[in-house]
């Protein structure tokens, strides 16, 4: 019932039509039950011998053709209801989670891979739709005739509509224990496929270097496993859906003879006519088969229960607060964490089930207005987390940020997002032309704008070699420029935006020296007057740095220029030998 409540708060506005379409199914079954009602009384007075005059054939004839007139008026604006509604409550719903996954901690989803958000969006949200515009729509009709005709029998004969309603409420228990048995094993074929898909969307984005590279068998066998573990569920929800669907059916069977049986001794009795036992028994099949279809509906409605509580692990995930009442932006640009320290939360934790990993310990550093600070560090200690949290990513565990002395929980999103923009290692293009790319940034804007931060990225010089210049349609994901190119475009949209502070988490560590050196010199054009943080992997490229912060571990463990940190001997001395031994090795 609890999953049911919340199915239809996340109706929204479609709430009315889907219940307008089990409403219109009810209609629609209540007057195919009228028509068997008319036809049994006629069918009743032949059996009895009585004569039946032009007046009442005609009156039974109209009765059945206004039924099978309201049938098909009544189905016509219930499929319309049922189904419009699904998918605009779907929509919405996909919608809703789209944005919540906007203003979500990042790291909140823990370990979810970008296929099960994707089997997410798709295939769970797929089973309640299928659930909206037929299971819910088939509740109405399978009690529609059977209610009818246990009433029409009732008003003649009590015991005969007794025998007649004791299997449907006898299949009760039947669905609940069917019901019981369907719920786990939903939760688990929902995650195994989900698991599928995810890894079914990873092999495809990395079919490239599968074939270059010979991991073929093993791949393979990834992700033959993952498909096995979801047919293997399968196959055990059917197996175990057999006995409740083949008892159902048998109780509901065994109401003919037990129909048959109480007819024939009321009619011994005269507690009823011979010929409403003999109608009675023509259309007990009638009633009994809508009946068994919702051994159907409850699987549908099982499978979208699990649906529905995946949907809700993520939407239950609290967004970021905003602040009730945010200050003015500030007018200085400098950059300060204070005694900062953060937490990744693990997938159980993002329910709050369980402590994630801790990634920052005790961080303070101020990044001066205008100066460029750069961050380094052996993999994992930190240095992107440092990033992701000045860009409000998420918040910390404890500490906190503050640009130009005010707290970034403190400022609006809209204020936080003009003042800082971000440079990612990984380059998401949109699709549209490359013009549309750099403006993304800031949609409104205009063409010499988007030229002059295509200079400053020194992003130019290749686009006005492609056919189209900047009206050029870009592949999928940018399908056809190079990773330097890429980053150009990234180092354009940031120009174009403007920000005061920059934030380049490690630009230029998979380039190659000729597209490394155009970026540099975006990155410079860049960074000019800004306040400029940046991640580097390549040690070499932030030796200019007007300071840099070493974390090791999570933890700071020096800061300094450039120089004074090799005279210290440190951890970014041994860091800069090592560059160095490599470099030297690949000469």
């Amino acid at each position: 019932m609890k999953q049911l409540v919340t199915m239809f708060r996340l109706l929204g506005t479609a709430r009315r039509a889907v219940l307008g379409g089990v409403l219109m199914r009810l209609v629609q079954s209540l007057a195919l039950g009228i028509a068997f009602g008319s036809a049994m009384r006629l069918v009743a007075r032949i059996i009895n011998g009585e004569q039946v005059d032009h007046d009442t054939a005609l009156r039974t004839a109209l009765a059945c053709a206004a039924s099978l007139l309201i049938q098909l008026a009544a189905g016509w604006v219930a499929a319309r209801l049922s189904w419009l509604a699904s998918y605009r409550a779907v929509a919405n719903m996909r919608l809703a989670l789209l944005q919540h996954l906007r203003v979500i901690p990042v790291n909140a989803l823990g370990r979810r891979s970008r296929g099960d958000i994707a089997a997410l969006l798709s295939t769970d949200l797929q089973l309640i739709e299928d659930f909206l515009a037929e299971g819910m729509p088939r509740l109405g009709q399978a009690l529609g005739i059977p209610l009818l005709v246990i009433v029409a029998v009732g008003l003649n004969d009590l015991t005969l509509a007794g025998a007649l309603a004791l299997p449907i409420l006898a299949m009760v228990p039947v669905m609940s224990w069917s019901s019981k048995k369907l719920a786990a094993l939903a939760d688990r074929r929902q995650a195994a496929q989900a698991g599928a898909s995810a890894r079914m969307i990873d092999l495809v984005t990395a079919m490239p270097a599968l074939r270059v590279y010979s991991t073929r068998e093993r791949t393979e066998k990834w992700y033959n496993q993952a498909v096995e573990e979801f047919r293997a569920i399968s196959v055990e929800m059917v197996h175990r859906l057999i006995v409740p669907s083949s008892l159902a059916g048998l109780i509901l069977m065994l109401g003919i003879p037990l129909v048959a049986a109480t007819g024939g001794w009321s009619v011994s009795e005269s507690a009823a006519s011979a010929a409403l036992v003999g109608v009675v028994l023509v259309i007990v099949l009638s009633v009994y088969q809508p009946v068994q279809g919702l051994l159907s509906t409850n699987e549908s409605w099982q499978m979208a229960q699990a649906a529905l509580r995946r949907v809700q692990d993520i939407s239950d995930i609290p967004a970021l607060p905003e602040p009730e009442n945010p200050v003015q932006p500030p007018r200085q640009f400098d950059v300060e964490l204070s005694n900062v320290n953060y937490v990744y939360p693990s997938q159980a934790q993002a329910s709050g089930k369980a402590r994630g990993t801790e990634a920052l310990s005790g961080v303070s550093l101020h990044a001066r207005a205008g100066e460029m600070t750069a961050i380094v560090g052996p993999s994992g200690s930190g240095k992107s987390t440092v990033l992701s949290l000045i860009s409000r990513f998420d918040d910390p565990t404890s500490g906190s940020i503050r640009i130009g002395g005010v707290n970034l929980k403190d400022i609006a999103a809209g204020d936080r997002s003009d003042l800082v923009t971000v440079v990612f290692q990984d380059v998401h293009l949109f699709p549209g032309t490359i013009a549309d790319n750099i403006a993304a940034a800031r949609p409104g804007a205009s063409r010499g704008d988007i030229e002059r931060a295509a200079r400053i990225a020194c992003a130019d010089e290749f686009i006005a070699v492609l056919p189209n210049g900047y009206d050029t349609v870009l592949g999928e994901d940018g399908a056809g420029l190079s990773g330097g190119q890429r980053q150009r475009l990234s180092i354009a949209r940031a120009a174009l935006k403007d920000a005061p502070i920059v934030l380049l988490d490690e630009a230029t560590s998979a380039l190659d020296p000729v597209n490394e050196a155009a970026v540099h010199r975006g990155i410079q054009s860049l960074c000019q007057g800004r306040t400029t943080i940046v991640v580097a992997h390549k040690l070499a490229t932030i030796q200019a740095a007007d300071r840099i912060v070493v974390l090791d571990a999570g933890r700071i463990a020096e800061t300094g220029t450039h120089r004074e940190l090799l005279d210290r001997g440190g951890v970014y001395a041994r860091l800069w030998k090592t560059t160095a031994e490599l470099e030297e090795w690949a000469l």
